[in-house]
């Protein structure tokens, strides 16, 4: 069972939360877990994926430039139904609490819709850290931006990084359950 996490990351903070959800993947034995920056992704290789993740930052709420030119390139899969019934997770960043990850997370969810993929929500139990950080959409990160362009990148919080690694492992599983399942007709 193959899982692609797919990321378009500016500074790097989108790519430290997409490694965290990449290593929760690869905890389900069976998965094969492909992380990739969208710009190095051939859309033909997502025919081959069981369980598709991506990710962006926030523009304002919205998907980036580089995330939206790769979203584009997703039309030939759209009219062929190539990703139609395969599973689907998103993640987000933005740089501070009301920078619109809630909404970049569900426009993320949109294109997936299209294709007729099966979204698997970010739930689990209602700890302090899900309650603080967690996202039903997917998996989310406030990360602010450095204080200056020498400073050290800042980093998404240990409770952001481990509740990206159990959705990445809840999308794994249920792309490795529906994987097993023979299809009917």
């Amino acid at each position: 069972m193959k899982v692609h996490v797919l990321y378009a990351s500016m500074y790097g903070h989108t790519e430290v939360l997409a490694e965290a959800i990449a290593e929760g993947a690869r905890r389900v034995s069976s998965a094969d877990v492909v992380l990739k920056s969208v710009d190095d992704v051939d859309p033909a290789e997502l025919k081959e994926a069981d369980g598709i993740i991506w990710g962006c930052s926030s523009v304002f709420g919205e998907p980036n430039a580089q995330m939206a030119s790769f979203l584009a390139k997703l039309g030939g899969l759209w009219a062929a139904g190539e990703l139609q019934g395969k599973v689907g997770g998103v993640f987000g960043t933005a740089s501070s609490q009301h920078g619109g990850v809630e909404n970049l997370l569900r426009a993320l969810q949109t294109p997936m819709q299209h294709h007729g993929m099966i979204i698997v929500s970010n739930t689990g139990t209602l700890d302090a850290d899900r309650v603080r950080y967690g996202c039903p959409s997917g998996a989310a990160a406030t990360i602010p931006v450095e204080a200056a362009p020498d400073a050290p990148m800042n980093r998404p919080t240990e409770a952001e990084m481990e509740l990206a690694r159990q959705y990445g492992r809840r999308v794994a599983e249920v792309a490795g359950r529906l994987a097993r399942t023979p299809a009917t007709v």
